[in-house]
């Protein structure tokens, strides 16, 4: 840019911070630790920024009775993909199955959570003695994931169940990027002012229907889960509220003891892929 045409120039930095190597140089552990967190909390600010959080695949909730003579729940989550409010991803591998104790009295709704943690595993010695009281420390973190069925909702956490007008509390917190439309808000669900999946009875009536070839559609940008992200604001995707949990499922209790569950509640973040446009110009440009 010609410097000439500048009227007005305010550097500011970015909270990203890489680390630079050169030959001879003397490097700690934290030298090296920068380099994993940089690459770390640029994946984190992308996937916060570009999808938020929610469900990216699988993840499905399955509740059944068992068959003993206890009648336990039993809640099994299929194995699938979630990225938390810090922008970190939730993989469960295998089917996971929460037993709920027979004697605790359940009453509906219930809510099926999913929240990651870190566990940390292969512990080496860090000095060179033949003691038996040498220290030792963990050299691996192995990301894990926590299923939990509750009876209320936090009072943060990644869904789909607001939908009570906004107040003035509400506002504030979108404001200043602490709230906003991926957080579920308790009150809106047990107000009953969500239709039967959990969203807002406007926006329900907003959502496209899927589509003639039977594929779910696009999401509304009326839908309170999701304005935020057609906005282009960062109330809920930009900034890592720090919210912990992710909502998969509501669960509710049916006339014959049974429980079903409600997979509307939960935010689906999985990218709408677009079908390539050049062999349509291939076809005319030959006709």
């Amino acid at each position: 840019m010609n410097q000439k045409s500048i009227i007005g120039t305010q550097k500011a930095q970015s909270t990203l911070v890489r680390p630079q190597y050169s030959p001879g140089l003397l490097l700690n552990d934290d030298d090296l630790s920068q380099a994993v967190d940089y690459t770390r909390d640029l994946n984190r600010m992308l996937f916060r920024a570009l999808l938020g959080c929610g469900v990216v695949c699988g993840l499905v909730v399955k509740a059944v009775k068992s068959t003993g003579t206890c009648g336990a729940l039993q809640v099994s989550v299929d194995p699938g993909l979630a990225l938390d409010c810090h922008g970190d991803p939730l993989h469960l591998p295998a089917t996971c199955t929460v037993n709920i104790d027979p004697c605790v009295v359940l009453s509906s709704p219930l809510w099926v959570m999913a929240r990651r943690y870190d566990k940390h595993c292969a512990p080496r010695g860090t000095e060179c003695s033949p003691c038996d009281d040498a220290t030792t420390v963990c050299t691996r973190i192995r990301d894990s994931i926590e299923i939990a069925v509750v009876n209320a909702l936090p009072g943060c956490s990644c869904g789909c169940t607001e939908a009570a007008p906004a107040t003035s509390t509400d506002t504030d917190a979108t404001k200043d990027g602490t709230g906003g439309g991926a957080k579920a808000k308790t009150a809106a669900a047990a107000a009953g002012t969500t239709d039967g999946g959990g969203k807002s009875k406007a926006a329900a009536a907003a959502t496209p229907a899927p589509g003639s070839s039977g594929q779910p559609a696009a999401s509304s940008p009326d839908d309170p889960c999701y304005k935020d992200h057609y906005a282009g604001t960062c109330a809920a995707c930009c900034n890592d509220c720090g919210c912990e949990w992710v909502l998969l499922a509501r669960l509710t209790s049916l006339a014959d003891g049974s429980w079903k569950p409600d997979h509307s509640v939960r935010r689906f973040i999985r990218p709408l892929l677009l079908a390539d446009p050049q062999p349509a110009l291939d076809k005319a440009a030959n006709s």
